[in-house]
């Protein structure tokens, strides 16, 4: 990092999850001067100490930059993170999160941004931390976004308005391995390190159309290794493929056909094989990178007076 950009330097931004964590270095229009990214997720700090592991990760911006307000997002906020942050309601946008913004006691410029709550229309209770600021990083003032964030549990939500007014959580990832590596399904896998298209395509195909036999679908990853349709070598595939398709069907019988497309945000693998779940199942879809994160940051700082709106 060199002088010029630690002199506009304005703010520091973490997204903070359970197993990994990036750090940015912001100027106050959110452009990304300088960025850190490692292992500390919420399940790799030891004995609490989320004060050292945060300023493992700031010190060479505070040492150069001097003090810097910061805004951490994601599961640091949980109940089980450095300071529980309480969730907003939807629909929300900038503004609520600036309101409610949760001061780390002990930390007078650390602050951590709230997550989001829902209710289905099953009342089932459904969260969100730290995807709300990805989200509303690509989300213009007036036009309706779908965006998918795929993992452990993929994450979908829908912008319009500048505010997340839908999400719901898919335990895709969660099923994946709990299936894969516990039931009778593990039997009958080998492990390979070369993917099978054929296999996963399959699966996207058969999870999409049939996404409501989903326990009786599970059991075919088994069955159809047993009567040669399916090579043991293509299980974890064949698998991938099925729950992926399932997702997508069953978000979509919620949220109707997305107009525009989907964005994906998240790892470049994951994002791979959902875009290309998605076109299977005929959905247009298009890959979105973290280099915008750092506006939404700056912009709830700003609403919430941490920093000058310079605009």
């Amino acid at each position: 990092m060199n002088e010029v950009f630690s002199n506009r330097a304005s703010l520091i931004g973490v997204d903070w999850g359970s197993t990994n964590r990036r750090g940015f270095l912001l100027d106050s229009n959110g452009s990304i001067l300088d960025s850190k990214e490692d292992g500390l997720g919420l399940l790799n700090i030891s004995d609490g100490k989320f004060l050292e592991a945060f300023e493992a990760l700031t010190a060479v911006w505070m040492e150069k930059c001097g003090p810097l307000p910061s805004l951490l997002s994601g599961m640091v906020g949980a109940s089980t993170g450095w300071t529980e942050a309480k969730y907003c309601t939807l629909p929300a946008g900038v503004e609520d999160l600036a309101e409610n913004l949760q001061i780390v006691p002990g930390c007078k410029s650390v602050w951590i941004v709230p997550g989001v709550m829902t209710h289905d229309h099953s009342k089932i209770p459904d969260v969100i931390r730290g995807e709300e600021v990805q989200a509303m990083s690509f989300s213009l003032d007036f036009e309706k976004h779908l965006f998918v964030l795929p993992g452990t549990h993929s994450k979908w939500l829908q912008t319009q308005n500048g505010q997340i007014n839908w999400f719901s959580t898919f335990m895709t990832g969660d099923l994946y391995a709990a299936v894969l590596d516990h039931t009778v399904v593990s039997q009958l896998h080998v492990k390979e390190d070369t993917a099978s298209m054929d296999a996963f395509e399959l699966g996207i195909q058969t999870g999409y159309s049939e996404h409501e036999n989903m326990l009786h679908l599970l059991f075919g990853a088994r069955t159809k290794v047993l009567f040669n349709e399916l090579k043991q070598t293509e299980v974890s595939d064949y698998l991938s493929g099925l729950l992926i398709g399932m997702e997508i069907s069953s978000a979509l019988s919620t949220i109707g056909i997305p107009s525009s497309g989907v964005e994906l945000i998240g790892d470049e693998g994951l994002c791979e094989r959902y875009h290309r779940a998605l076109q299977i199942c005929g959905i247009d879809a298009c890959r979105s990178d973290n280099s915008r994160i750092g506006t939404t940051y700056v912009k709830i700082a700003q609403k919430a007076g941490i920093i000058r709106n310079t605009a």
